[in-house]
């Protein structure tokens, strides 16, 4: 079951905490959302939904000047498509509780060819990589620091 926490902590990097406290409805809505996921129903709906909520709640919340107040309090302006990325992130969170069967790696394998995601690339490498070739895990470790910075994968590609 995923959380409106768990939501809001996968958020704040990219909005901060004071705008996450204004847009907690918002919060709850992709959690139900995220929770509501299955591998039948597609991924890429799911992700432009999110990438689109994100967008209108932000811009209303904002007024349109879409400045946020990060943790560490600075001002940062988030850019159109920083929403892309903050919904391939929210949809870490369904992939990572995915049973570890063919057919949920295959939906992986096939998401991630047809997107740039890399929580689904992420989810093969650390939720799959038993299921994997080392050749395979090789070719996601490729893709992924030579197709994102740093910030975004250190923390669990070694």
């Amino acid at each position: 079951m995923i959380s409106q926490a768990q939501v809001r902590q996968v958020l704040t990097p990219w909005l901060g905490g004071p705008l996450l406290n204004a847009l907690e409805p918002v919060t709850g809505d992709i959690a139900g959302r995220l929770n509501g996921f299955s591998i039948r129903r597609g991924a890429d709906d799911l992700a432009g939904e999110l990438d689109s909520l994100l967008f209108r709640a932000v811009r209303g919340a904002t007024e349109g000047s879409m400045l946020v107040q990060l943790p560490d309090e600075s001002f940062v302006r988030v850019h159109v498509e920083d929403f892309a990325v903050m919904a391939d992130e929210l949809m870490l969170l369904p992939f990572r509780d995915f049973p570890t069967d063919g057919e949920h790696l295959q939906f992986l394998r096939d998401y991630s060819l047809r997107h740039a995601s890399l929580s689904a690339l992420r989810a093969l490498y650390t939720r799959f990589g038993a299921q994997q070739s080392p050749k395979e895990l090789a070719a996601i470790v490729s893709v992924v620091k030579s197709c994102y910075p740093p910030f975004r994968w250190r923390e669990w590609l070694k």
